[in-house]
């Protein structure tokens, strides 16, 4: 008898030089290599339904279907999906304002964990207009203006959703459906959900060259009846409060946080910068902010910068009135108006407040002086610029700071810090603002050599428009927030790699104020500035991002 193997069984072995262990593991293996591929898409193909695995089943997937196949939580496929992943409904595009008002969208309303994000759209219904299409936003800027948060129930968290258009030719067009989405990253535990409206349509947000602001309409949003339980489940979230004290010093100035009541930190509330005036205090996410005491300031000044040049506005002004006096200027009377909104005529000695160009010297017990003759060993200088952004209400021109005997007369300092954007939205086009960007980053290059550079942001706005009419400021939360990023953008990529450039957020700051005090704060100070508490928080965060690591 002929012990070879006969048929095509035999052929295929004889083929592959194989016996018949290797040929059933390689079966075997194919088989589960397969498995494992399918596994990893979150579902088991028709025809794998026989094969089972032990384990506890996986919950339902977001088209109510489920899959009874599981082995671990480390494979188990995310909770949520990205908006990306989750298609526009296509009976949306077709809406206009007969049929549906503007409404809110969680398209997937699951428990996530903390850290992890959720998509959230706005689809706003076509509206059609005869007026002439006075108003266009920005490129690749929405037609409409929503300001929306998802609100924390138990922590009142605001987390602002910074909406970008959907995936859709419509967007790009005045009188279609527009439909915007964001994935909003919820990184404190609590059950959250939707506020807000449309600030304004038809790019009546973006007073561009001559055009007069437009009164504030909101126009209400429905919102959705589903709430977003955002779960710590181990324990073990980075960002509890719990663990605060455990995360590395801030050392950069626009890190991502919230407001918390002083009244649930699990720790000393003097370890971390004194609180707003409704007690809240800011805390970064990724980072710990520590309180510096204005001559502790001074001292890291005198050590690391002891010469800055320091542009700005009447923002800057209030900022270096507290610095100027260690911190003690309006901690006697926050509430006053000097305080709350207008100091433009308070007598001030520490340094010449309201001159274009003012030198002053600081000493870690005394504080500001007028600068008068050579800087001393012993402290530092701060020369603060006053200028109206980078406008054409400069006078003298801006760009006239800067004369050949500049570092001759002034000094060479190793930070340079600038504050704009808030002149530049109220008075001038996008278009004028970027070349004007553009010129300062030139000048920064040539006459700031090795110098460190900080940006300020404008400060934030929302909720009420400009209607002065000798003013006419064309400010809106939209337009400040674009004029922002034209200058940290800017910035950013000439210096990449070759400087360091801080970015100072103070805009941040008061946007993620709680809903209800952000509307409150705003609509008390017609120039836009914020109490003397908020301006104390804001320096604080520049502080740290100066100093940390650099005091003893």
């Amino acid at each position: 008898m002929n012990d070879e193997p006969s048929g095509r069984l035999a052929a295929v072995r004889q083929m592959f030089g194989l016996g018949r262990k290797m040929w059933a593991a390689v079966l075997a293996l194919t088989a589960f290599a397969g498995l494992l591929i399918v596994y990893s898409y979150g579902f088991l193909e028709v025809g794998l339904d026989h094969i089972r695995i032990e384990g506890p089943p996986l919950p339902d997937l977001p088209d109510g279907s489920s899959a009874d196949v599981d082995t671990s939580q480390a494979l188990r496929p995310p909770r949520f999906k990205l908006c990306r992943d989750l298609p526009v409904s296509a009976g949306y595009w077709n809406l206009t304002t007969a049929d549906h008002s503007a409404f809110v969208e969680i398209p997937q309303p699951s428990d996530i964990g903390v850290g992890e994000s959720v998509c959230v759209r706005v689809v706003v219904p076509a509206q059609y207009t005869v007026a002439p299409m006075t108003f266009v936003p920005f490129p690749n800027a929405p037609w409409d203006s929503v300001m929306l948060d998802l609100v924390g129930r138990d922590t009142n968290t605001s987390v602002p959703v910074l909406l970008q258009m959907a995936d859709h030719t419509h967007n790009y067009f005045r009188d279609r459906t527009h439909v915007y989405e964001a994935d909003v990253v919820l990184r404190d535990a609590d059950v959250y959900h939707a506020e807000g409206y449309i600030e304004f349509r038809h790019a009546r947000w973006n007073a561009e060259a001559f055009l007069d602001p437009q009164p504030f309409e909101p126009e209400q949003l429905k919102m959705p009846d589903v709430q977003i339980n955002v779960l710590d489940e181990d324990g073990l979230s980075p960002y509890s409060l719990q663990r605060y004290m455990d995360l590395p010093l801030c050392t950069d100035s626009d890190a991502d946080g919230r407001w918390v009541s002083v009244d649930v930190l699990p720790f000393d509330a003097s370890l971390v910068p004194p609180p707003d005036n409704h007690n809240l205090v800011w805390l970064p996410y990724d980072c710990r902010l520590q309180r510096f005491t204005y001559s502790n300031f001074t001292k890291c000044l005198l050590r690391k910068y002891p010469l800055v040049h320091w542009f700005g506005d009447s923002n800057t002004r209030r900022a270096l009135k507290k610095v100027s006096t260690l911190g003690k200027w309006c901690a006697a009377e926050p509430d006053s108006l000097v305080c709350t909104c207008n100091d433009n005529t308070e007598p001030f000695t520490n340094y010449n407040a309201n001159q274009r160009i003012s030198p002053f010297d600081l000493d870690p017990e005394a504080g500001g002086a007028v600068a008068t003759g050579a800087q001393s060993e012993n402290k530092s200088r701060i020369v603060a610029f006053k200028w109206d952004g980078l406008t054409t209400r400069n006078n003298p021109p801006w760009a006239e700071y800067f004369t050949s005997d500049f570092e001759e007369r002034l000094g060479r300092p190793k930070l340079a810090l600038f504050g704009m954007t808030n002149w530049d939205t109220a008075f001038e086009s996008r278009a004028f603002f970027a070349g004007e960007v553009a010129q300062l980053a030139d000048v920064v290059d040539a006459k700031y050599p090795g110098a460190a550079v900080v940006l300020r942001t404008g400060q934030y706005y929302c909720c009420t428009s400009d209607m002065d009419k000798f003013w006419k400021r064309r400010y809106s939360r939209l337009r400040n927030s674009f004029f922002d990023q034209t200058l940290i953008d800017h910035f950013k990529t000439k210096f990449a790699g070759s400087r360091n450039v801080l970015v100072w957020n103070v805009a941040q700051l008061s946007e993620r104020r709680p809903y209800k005090l952000r509307e409150d704060d705003l609509l008390k100070c017609a120039a836009n500035h914020v109490r003397s508490e908020i301006i104390e928080i804001e320096n604080q965060v520049l502080m740290n991002a100066l100093c940390n690591n650099a005091i003893d």
